[in-house]
Parts: structure tokens; C-alpha cells; sequence
């Protein structure tokens, strides 16, 4: 049985890593599925390769009209968007591995404020624009993706490890207005998930050694996220709002 038939799923950054496998599992699960992201050739590729009819659009969503332009595309093709995945995130790829891992009293402040637009700002003005969709059918899932590092915590790299932490906080703060529309909001909180993006900057020694330290002993990879996503985008789910959950193979036990 496919648990989303007949609903319409934009996942942003859904062109790599956790943003593609999720993108792919909620297409499996019979959701017509909507893609963006910042590069078109990838997306066209993800897209391509996750099924027919997969719609990939490119936007930054940090911008509100790039936002709002692309909704009013999902909506012209599938008639609306009733589950979002907050996963689109600025992290090592987009402002270089030497400049994301200054210390705080070394951080440029241009790299602050891209991180903290993308990953704060940026859910923000998704959920917004799909929110019409859910309340006018008293139905809706968002989900946004966090990170372990908020729980962990760790030096430097401080603007990323607080713009998640403000997503968890953003997650709990749209639960409590939105429930009553019957629409949930939570979180999934990864550990450091062997995306294109983590293989191409090297850590393959620090995803060892946080494997030596989970409950369960390898690497995360990111299908291991997309159950937990499917079912919260699911009506399995309903009655789960406001939560984070950590996805890490029990390296935060939270």
C-alpha cells in the first residue's frame, strides 16, 4: 500500500544527499513529488532519475518571491503542495570547508548571515507559502531537517550548529499554530550522513570515528533518514507534531 497517494511533496534541496533519498521514498510511497534546489543540471539529474514526472525547479530559499514563484509552479502542475521537506541547507559546499570551520571570534559575517537566510530563513518562507494548501484541507506534514551537532555540540562552526538549533526551535513554534489546522510539524535530526557534499570535503575519518561511538557501528547514510520521513509524512503520524527525532543510529540518545 502506498501511504501518499494524493498528496504532492516539495522536498527543497532535493537534488543530493538526504534531500534525494528522501525525495525518492516519498515518490515510492505514491506522492507526486516537486524538487529545488540551486543547480539545474543536478536537479534535472535527481529528478530524471527519481521517476516520471518528478518536477524539478531551481530556487534559493532564502529569497521569498523565488519561493512563492516556485509554489505557484507546483500548484499549476499538481494543484497544490500539502507535504514540505525543509532540507535545502548551506553547510561546507557553499562557503568553503576553511571559512565554515572558523572559530566564532574568526567568522566572517557574510557567512553568517548566508548560513542563517538558507537554514533559518529559508523554512520559514516555505512554510508559509504551502501553508494556504494544508489549512484550506484541514491536512498538511513539514518536516525539517535539523542536525545532531545542535545535541553534540562541538568547536567552531558555531553558525551552522545554531542555525539548526533554530530550526528545532521554528519546528516547535509552528506545531503549536498550526496543529489546530490539522497540519504537524517535526523535525529529523541526522548525524553526519555520507552525502556527495561530506565524501567530497574528506571526513571520512570522522564518520569512523562517530560510528565507534553509536549503538549501532557504521557510517549513516541517507536512506537510513527516509522511513522516519515517510512516516511522519504519513497519516501514520498524525497525531505526532512538535517533535525531533534523532535519526543517528543512537549516537544522541535524546
Amino acid at each position: 500500500m502506498k501511504r501518499l497517494e494524493n498528496h504532492v511533496a516539495l522536498v527543497t534541496g532535493g537534488g543530493r544527499g538526504i534531500g534525494k533519498a528522501i525525495a525518492t521514498r516519498l515518490y515510492q510511497e505514491g506522492a507526486k513529488v516537486a524538487i529545488c534546489g540551486t543547480t539545474p543540471e543536478v536537479l534535472d539529474a535527481a529528478a530524471r532519475e527519481i521517476g516520471p514526472d518528478v518536477l524539478a525547479l531551481v530556487c534559493d530559499v532564502s529569497q521569498a518571491d523565488q519561493v512563492e514563484a516556485t509554489v505557484r509552479r507546483i500548484r499549476e502542475r499538481f494543484g497544490k503542495v500539502d507535504i514540505l521537506v525543509n532540507n535545502a541547507a548551506v553547510m561546507l559546499r557553499h562557503v568553503s570547508l576553511e571559512r565554515a570551520a572558523r572559530p566564532f571570534t574568526e567568522l566572517e559575517e557574510e557567512v553568517w548571515d548566508r548560513v542563517m537566510a538558507v537554514n533559518v530563513k529559508g523554512p520559514w518562507l516555505c512554510a508559509r507559502a504551502v501553508f494556504p494548501d494544508m489549512q484550506a484541507q484541514h491536512w498538511g506534514r513539514i518536516i525539517n531537517i535539523a542536525s545532531d551537532t545542535v545535541f553534540i555540540g562541538r568547536g567552531n562552526g558555531a553558525q551552522y550548529i545554531t542555525s539548526k538549533a533554530a530550526v528545532i526551535g521554528l519546528t516547535r513554534a509552528l506545531a503549536c499554530e498550526v496543529g489546530r489546522h490539522g497540519i504537524t510539524v517535526n523535525a529529523i535530526s541526522p548525524g553526519l550522513t555520507q552525502s556527495e557534499t561530506i565524501r567530497e570535503h574528506g571526513f571520512e575519518a570522522m564518520a569512523k570515528q562517530l560510528a565507534e561511538q553509536s549503538a549501532i557501528p557504521r557510517p549513516e547514510v541517507p536512506e537510513d533518514l527516509v522511513g522516519a520521513a515517510a512516516w511522519l509524512a504519513s497519516d501514520d503520524a498524525a497525531f505526532v507534531t512538535g517533535q525531533t527525532i534523532c535519526v543517528d543510529g543512537g549516537l544522541v540518545l535524546h
